[in-house]
């Protein structure tokens, strides 16, 4: 009988990386990696002499001379912008009674020590995120080679990334830790440890610090949807442990939150006190007298402007499918000279980049939501999914968004229903390794279904690449009609004439796009059939999956990227003649400054908060949460009001044209601009001769029309008193700091002092000590009334909230990393 002879095996190429490096050196040589990879990607700022010209990094610049002068205690006011706002509303508000934030801080100084430029510490936050998500990952039962895949394209997802480049700081360092708290909610499934639980307060803290509640909320929502699946999985497979786990965890979770939002009640309590007060918290006066016009409100239009497409799930897929965002034109239109463009022409008003997490990550995740449908975690993450992505439709889906903006406390004062997207670059990503694990666990399942899906799938993306190459010309001309059919429809026609002039521009970044997205999901989905007939090792198709997302993920992301010269930055900071002309009058008394220039930093136009750099006090500003009176009195009156300079104290106007009225002298001329006093300028607290009470639109009409003198007369909205004084009372100001100012006053009768600073309820004002009430004048600032005779008035701003919630924060502080370090030492000791 002749043998039969087998056919030789063919061997498998690639490596083991556990024979390469020791098991227990992976993790510091995985996370070093992570690190090397954040410094090399935003290079230009940590090795290079760049910065970023964002609007919103521009006024964090702008207010840290203010956040950092000498003062005695904790800054609560900022009287430089609006006539006065609360410090934690610009974010200028040190909390160094808190150990977490203040051990963030110096983390984070020290991090970023080896820099030149400040911004480079914002991307400590990236290190973070990175660092969360490879335990996440590892915590998920991924290998390490696996876990750096998920950490890495998390952390360079454009949807990610375009945080740090538009100066969403808050938003960021938010999103970093959402990895770790997601880690734990999983790892409470099977234990619960008093240490996990210490550290997930930990974490929780750090989601809620920088207040940023839109986060927030999206991972109380997160959350939510978590319990409840988990809740009704566990009963319908009976599994008694899991649910009883679940309902704990859940009970962890909700007194978790209260502590992490206690630690940091000072802020919030501050916030909400304000929110009433503020163009977040309520109606403005044009929309409750229903008048057209303009207005900073939180309306619903105004809400959904951002609303994503259903159309724009295509960017997931195709970057530039509406033409993505901020790029760099270089060509024959700029004479080879690198120009910033906004090719975007999707339905929201613009957008700085795509919500791109990667073609081989998007992939991936379908692959998971479809080989793993039947797992729990892919159920919930693909649950997460369809909510989140039809939310972030906003207007575009209102059944399920208006049910959250009409009975949700506090989402109808959220903007930019696409936020929620930067949740699920986070998502995406988990399932993508998820998905990989699936494909991975192919030799041992020997799933011959899923391995021929594999074959087609390598071939399907690899014809389409040939055929996108064979057709590039008509992919080409086909974009260009789309981009010639939107600019049919714009009514601004320099912005049409822009986006016909770089419609072969966009159609050729397009076509780049698809094509290199075919050809990289043809060589991921080809590596990973040649993994499962054991062509190729494990670790060879972890290493070129990570090798080619890192390629797309840093080709897109750093498309949006929007550098200057360090140099440039540093001289738009110079000082400007309007301000030094402006210190060489060495006033005493505190006075404002209004930019009337039709362009430059520190203008109406282009404010930034600009001059508080230089600690000016601004009548303008720059905020997303303005106070509501300032607001309706810029809606209604405009910022060029000489009865509204005169009762405020605006004492400087410069402009960049002569401005002849009565009262202003000339006391700088430079090429186009001019400054002038204005010599009618009242000082910051001053006594008036009368008061008549109106209701608020008739006196924003008054000072619209200049139709009163605001020395001789003010206006309240409730009168409860009667005065009796003349032009001899008088006030004088002792201290003047943020939130305290001291005044000796003289009056010959029961008189009303007024105070030219924003109203809120927070001011108390007192007379020898003794409270008195506070009145809104003049629409939107402080009256009182004085008794007749000397007396030494105070005017502190005194949040409720701020001195109870610093000692709650402290004292939990404490007892949190005391707890933490007890518990390590115990488990140390018990472990030896």
């Amino acid at each position: 009988m002749s043998k039969q002879k087998t056919k030789p095996q063919s061997k498998e190429i690639g490596f083991s990386f556990d024979k390469i490096l020791p098991e227990k050196f992976q993790s510091p040589f995985f996370l070093l990696l992570l690190l090397i990879l954040v410094l090399i990607f935003f290079s230009p700022i940590t090795f290079g002499d760049k910065t970023l010209s964002s609007a919103d990094l521009i006024q964090v610049k702008s207010l840290r001379e203010y956040a950092n002068k000498e003062r005695d205690g904790y800054s609560l006011w900022n009287p430089h912008i609006f006539c006065g706002i609360p410090a934690v509303v610009t974010s200028t508000a040190p909390r160094m009674f808190d150990l977490t934030a203040a051990i963030y801080s110096y983390a984070s100084r020290i991090y970023s020590s080896p820099f030149s430029d400040y911004n480079a510490i914002y991307t400590f936050s990236f290190v973070i995120l990175a660092l969360t998500s490879f335990f996440m990952m590892r915590g998920f039962g991924a290998n390490r080679l696996l876990s750096f895949l998920v950490s890495a394209s998390i952390t360079f997802s454009t949807g990610i990334t375009v945080l740090f480049y538009i100066g969403h700081i808050t938003k960021l360092m938010s999103l970093s830790v959402l990895p770790f708290i997601l880690m734990m909610l999983f790892k409470f499934q099977k234990e619960i440890k008093l240490l996990d639980v210490l550290l997930f307060a930990l974490g929780m803290h750090l989601l809620v610090l920088n207040a940023h509640v839109q986060i927030v909320f999206y991972f109380a929502l997160l959350s939510f949807i978590y319990f409840i699946y988990f809740i009704i999985f566990s009963i319908i497979k009976k599994n008694n442990e899991l649910r009883n786990n679940i309902i704990k965890s859940f009970g962890i979770t909700v007194v978790i939150g209260v502590i992490a939002l206690l630690m940091s009640f000072d802020t919030y309590s501050q916030i909400l006190e304000y929110k009433p007060y503020s163009t977040r918290g309520t109606k403005s006066i044009t929309e409750i007298h229903n008048q057209n016009m303009p207005s900073q409100n939180n309306s619903y239009e105004y809400a959904t402007n951002w609303s994503f497409s259903p159309e724009e799930v295509m960017t997931f897929i195709v970057p530039s499918f509406y033409g993505f965002g901020k790029s760099t034109y270089k060509g024959e239109l700029t004479q080879n000279q690198e120009v910033e463009v906004n090719t975007y022409f999707g339905q929201m008003p613009f957008v700085d980049t795509a919500m791109y997490m990667g073609i081989i990550v998007f992939a991936l995740a379908l692959f998971a939501l479809i080989t793993r449908r039947k797992e729990p975690i892919v159920q919930f993450l693909g649950i997460v999914v369809i909510i989140f992505l039809i939310l972030s439709f906003g207007r575009n889906f209102p059944l399920l968004y208006n049910l959250f903006y009409y009975y949700f406390p506090q989402f109808d004062n959220f903007r930019a229903p696409s936020m929620i997207l930067h949740v699920l670059q986070i998502v995406f990503p988990i399932l993508a390794g998820l998905g990989l694990m699936k494909i991975i666990s192919l030799r041992e399942e020997n799933n011959i279904s899923i391995t021929k899906s594999l074959r087609i799938l390598f071939l399907t993306f690899l014809g389409l690449f040939v055929i996108s190459v064979l057709a590039n010309d008509s992919i080409k001309s086909w974009f260009s009609n789309r981009v010639v059919n939107y600019t049919s429809s714009l009514a601004n026609q320099q912005e049409a004439q822009m986006f016909n002039a770089l419609s072969d521009y966009m159609s050729k970044m397009f076509t780049s796009d698809l094509q290199i997205a075919m050809v990289l999901l043809a060589l991921t989905f080809g590596l990973a059939y040649a993994y499962s007939i054991k062509k190729i090792s494990k670790d060879l198709l972890i290493i070129g999956v990570i090798v080619f997302s890192l390629i797309d993920l840093f080709r897109i992301s750093t498309r949006g990227a929007s550098y200057v010269d360090k140099a440039q930055i540093d001289q738009l900071f110079s000082e400007p003649n309007y301000v030094r002309v402006i210190k060489q009058q060495n006033d005493k008394e505190p006075f404002r400054i209004l930019n009337l220039k039709r362009q430059g930093m520190g203008s109406i136009s282009q404010n930034s908060n600009f001059n508080v750099y230089f600690l000016l006090e601004d009548f303008y500003g720059y905020s997303a949460a303005k106070p509501r009176s300032y607001q309706d009195i810029m809606d209604v009156v405009g910022p060029v009001n000489v009865t509204l300079w005169k009762m405020l104290g605006v004492k400087y106007i410069i402009t960049d044209q002569p401005y002849g009225v009565d009262g202003f002298t000339l006391i700088n001329q430079n090429e186009n601009e001019f400054v002038y006093k204005n010599e009618k300028a009242l000082p910051r607290v001053y006594f008036v001769n009368n008061v008549e009470k109106k209701i608020g639109k008739e006196i924003l009409d008054l000072i619209k029309n200049d139709s009163f003198d605001p020395k001789k007369i003010a206006f309240v909205e409730e009168k409860d008193f009667d005065i009796k004084s003349d032009s001899t009372s008088s006030a004088v100001i002792k201290k003047y700091i943020d939130e305290k100012i001291s005044v000796e006053t003289n009056s010959n009768g029961k008189a009303f002092l007024f105070l030219g600073t924003t109203y809120l309820p927070a001011w108390k004002a007192y007379v020898d000590g003794i409270e008195t009430k506070t009145y809104k004048t003049n629409y939107g600032f402080i009256g009182i009334v004085v008794p007749e005779g000397k007396h030494n008035v105070e005017f502190i701003y005194e949040p409720k909230g701020f001195a109870i919630g610093k000692t709650i924060s402290l004292i939990l502080n404490i007892l949190l990393f005391g707890g933490i370090i007890a518990l390590i030492v115990v488990n140390r000791k018990s472990k030896s």
